[in-house]
């Protein structure tokens, strides 16, 4: 078994989204806020019902619906319109499977009408509540949220059959080691991973063992004695008779009292990164039996070594199973294969299969750092070379005094004939590209290189450069804005004309554009290099 696709409407921060997994190996990457994690909670949620652990038919909070879809709702409302109301709706399309135990989930209970095996849970106004609901939101006083008590939850096979997880024939296990989960200590969680990886006479015998030491303790003569103190208290406290004991509900079992160690080191006790390491190992091997495999952000807390080893063991142990990982690492990008990489960005979703030939073989060979880094900034200035990203860099630390990375302005410096693979991701995912390049002596060229992206056709990315074809490249471009004393002073020569400072500056490109950036005299810079940086 295993997901085809995810379709989800009205869910956290995916409005509306589709992606298709690919059959084995899933890397989703992106930057915060981009719906990476909520991936994977709607995963959970259409394949078990669950989120963070907990059953959505029980546990649903108002924050599950998209904020803009419910904010645009409120708004129409007010402007007297009839909007239609928000819902949530997440599909799981599995592989399609005319026999076996997933020929009972199939049919085309979906929004494409396929026949196929699959999931959902919707979220929708109940029908017999639609009049107080609406005279809740109509009424201006009440929080412009959506009330959840007039929505009523659906959980449903492809054939239109209620479902529980006893019934589905498919494992999933979810891989978190942030160890910030609400609902388990690390201690715990690593306590719920060893159980899974007990065969199940060891499971038994842990559990017997904990209780028979749960009674041993009652029946320490100290702990009697303190019982048969308290006892003679009984009317001065309570009219019932007060003892101290173990607890020995169902709800107290080992994994929630017995500790895990680590070379007699409490669990605990060690270090982050060493029990973000055993977490994933633990999980993997716990998961042997799994369908699909959800893992986040894998290199948390780890060291270059340590992420290594544990990407390489995730890799040799998958399997043929699925695996979705979300990452913002581009080591676990490049050591788990690009070509199994989902792009993520706040306009939708791509792979490397989306791009032209010609891009996506340029993409597949070199390591997958720069294209993390375009995905991952909130805007980025591509330049051509080292002594460009220098230069750009110093206009805009002596703009607004702070490097671009401060602002998540990520300045990178590729070989000109790779501008254009750059942005037709940009193009396609609507990425905040600005793109700073000589005009090399011939406007006519250049227009031509980059057809297509000077129209203003794709208005998140723009061209900039400086018309002038006497100033082909970057240095006679700053000794036009700057006269010849203020170079000297900030490169600290003593040049007696244009032309032979403009003559070093060619020859040493990198160590001149260093100096500038290292220099504390003031320079002016190019306008067009002023119009990329600006916000």
């Amino acid at each position: 078994m295993h997901v085809k696709r995810l379709k989800v409407s009205g869910f956290k921060t995916l409005r509306s989204f589709e992606m298709e997994l690919n059959e084995h190996m899933n890397i989703v990457v992106g930057d915060n806020e981009s719906g990476k994690s909520t991936v994977i909670e709607a995963l959970n949620v259409a394949l078990f019902c669950q989120v963070a652990g907990r059953s959505v038919l029980y546990d649903f909070d108002p924050y599950y619906f998209n904020t803009g879809m419910v904010n645009d709702y409120y708004r129409d409302l007010r402007n007297g319109k009839n909007p239609e109301t928000p819902r949530i709706l997440i599909e799981a399309y599995l592989d399609d499977a005319d026999t076996g135990e997933l020929a009972k989930l199939k049919g085309s209970n979906n929004t494409r009408g396929e026949n196929c095996p699959g999931l959902y849970v919707s979220v929708e106004l109940h029908e017999d509540l639609a009049d107080e609901f609406r005279s809740y939101v109509s009424d201006t006083r009440n929080a412009e949220l959506m009330p959840i008590e007039y929505f009523e939850i659906a959980w449903r096979s492809f054939a239109d059959n209620l479902v529980s997880i006893r019934s589905l024939p498919f494992h999933v296990t979810v891989i978190d080691t942030t160890l910030h989960r609400a609902y388990f200590t690390p201690n715990k969680y690593v306590a719920r991973i060893i159980n899974d990886c007990l065969e199940q006479e060891q499971r038994i015998s842990l559990a017997t063992a904990y209780r028979q030491l749960k009674h041993r303790f009652m029946q320490e003569p100290g702990i009697k004695d303190i019982n048969d103190y308290l006892t003679e208290k009984k009317g001065d406290i309570t009219p019932k008779a007060l003892t101290v004991s173990l607890d020995m509900s169902a709800r107290s079992t080992w994994d929630s009292s017995i500790t895990a160690h680590l070379d007699n080191i409490p669990f605990d006790g060690v270090g982050k990164g060493e029990q973000c390491r055993v977490q994933m190992k633990l999980a993997i091997e716990a998961a042997y039996g799994s369908n699909l495999l959800l893992i986040e952000e894998p290199e948390n807390h780890l060291s270059h070594s340590n992420m290594a080893r544990l990407i390489q063991e995730v890799g040799s142990k998958s399997g043929t199973r699925q695996m979705l990982i979300t990452t913002h690492s581009s080591f676990v990008l490049n050591k788990l294969g690009i070509d199994s990489v989902k792009l993520l960005s706040s306009h939708g979703i791509m792979t490397l299969e989306d791009l032209s030939p010609e891009t996506s073989d340029y993409f597949r060979k070199p390591p997958g750092y720069d294209t993390l880094r375009l995905l991952l900034a909130s805007r980025t200035i591509l330049v051509e070379g080292p002594s460009d990203e220098l230069i750009v860099q110093k206009a805009y630390l002596m703009r607004y005094g702070k490097l671009p990375l401060e602002d998540a302005v990520d300045v990178i410096a590729v070989r000109a004939l790779a501008f254009k693979r750059f942005l037709e991701i940009g193009a396609k995912l609507g990425l905040d590209i600005r793109v700073v390049t000589d005009n090399d002596g011939d406007i006519c060229a250049l227009h031509k290189k980059y057809e297509g992206y000077l129209s203003g056709q794709y208005p998140t990315i723009e061209v900039c450069y400086d018309t002038d074809p006497e100033c082909p490249t970057l240095e006679p471009q700053l000794l036009k804005a700057n006269s010849l004393k203020a170079l000297n002073r900030a490169l600290g020569k003593d040049f007696p004309n244009r032309e032979e400072l403009l003559s070093y500056m060619l020859k040493n490109k990198t160590a001149s554009a260093l100096k500038l950036f290292s220099s504390a005299e003031p320079i002016d810079f190019p306008d067009y290099i002023c119009h990329a940086i600006e916000s």
